[in-house]
């Protein structure tokens, strides 16, 4: 395999030239390019596309899960070592691979079983470096980015920038397709950890993000995303499955719990639409208790 490593991404009406410019930020850094997209209705053909990209087209939105799961497939089949997620609007900083290559290497030759790694992720917008989390009963602890540290133990990656070695991507450890969106990757990351694996963030790698979803402050201290009012469906779905059947540590699933009722009293209280955001909630709730993902709302 050479230590060849492929960056996966996966798009969905992506804005091109912000495509564009993740492309130009990955070329010179990984060995493979996929690009895996969910059925948009987007003209890539503006795309300035270098011979180590390949192109995998979906004839419709079959989800984050399912379209990572095929990009990594087709990276282990192309004999590749590493595998790196990306989303579409994201932007490599210079030495960002090398320094999660390097990084694996360290920690794995210190005897740790490391299941993932992941960056810095820098808000393009607010300059702002999104911290590191672990959990205790009905609490999370925010582990600052401090770039003093080379390493930050976590229990939780964001799904862009997650660069693992492909030993561990299997059939078990592949992303739950029936998810769709939401908590994809935190669901995958609890259970690489139920297996004995270590996840760290590596300060020297740095990802630029656009966040795409709006903001609002609550009490000028809470900042919290407004999603399209679909989308709570599939969080509480989701979150409500991943608390009460997938045994994750207590101290994760009591927290989710709580985080989902305080997120619902938060965003009744700023989303227009009122009914129709407690209807799809409402939905979530009953479908993830039993264990439905054969419901998709848009």
């Amino acid at each position: 395999m050479d230590n060849k490593v492929c960056g996966v991404v996966v798009t969905y009406n992506p804005n091109i030239d912000d495509l564009q410019i993740l492309i130009n930020s990955m070329t010179s850094q990984v060995d493979e390019i996929i690009i895996v997209d969910n059925g948009s209705s987007t003209d890539f053909s503006g795309l300035r596309i270098p011979d180590k990209l390949h192109f995998e087209f979906l004839n419709e939105n079959a989800g984050i899960g399912r379209a990572q799961n095929i990009g990594a497939r087709l990276a282990i089949k192309n004999d590749c070592k590493f595998v790196c997620f990306f989303d579409q609007d994201s932007r490599l900083e210079p030495k960002f691979i090398s320094s999660l290559k390097d990084a694996y290497s360290d920690l794995t030759q210190q005897g740790i079983k490391v299941g993932a790694l992941g960056p810095i992720i820098i808000d393009e917008r607010s300059g702002k470096k999104f911290p590191f989390y672990r959990y205790t009963t009905f609490k999370r602890i925010v582990v600052s980015a401090d770039e003093n540290e080379k390493y930050i133990e976590t229990q939780q990656l964001i799904s862009s920038g997650t660069f693992f070695g492909v030993d561990i991507w299997s059939s078990e450890s592949e992303n739950h397709e029936g998810f769709f969106l939401e908590y994809v990757d935190t669901d995958w990351c609890l259970r690489l950890s139920q297996k004995g694996y270590k996840l760290f963030g590596v300060t020297k790698a740095h990802l630029i993000h656009k966040l795409g979803d709006d903001r609002k402050k609550i009490l000028n201290v809470l900042e919290v995303p407004i999603h399209s009012t679909y989308r709570y469906f599939y969080v509480f779905r989701n979150g409500v499955y991943c608390s009460f059947y997938r045994k994750f540590p207590f101290s994760w699933s009591s927290y989710n719990i709580f985080r989902l009722i305080s997120f619902f009293f938060i965003m009744l209280m700023l989303k227009k639409d009122k009914l129709k955001f407690t209807r799809y909630v409402s939905l979530g709730i009953y479908d993830g208790i039993r264990k439905n993902f054969s419901r998709k709302l848009k």
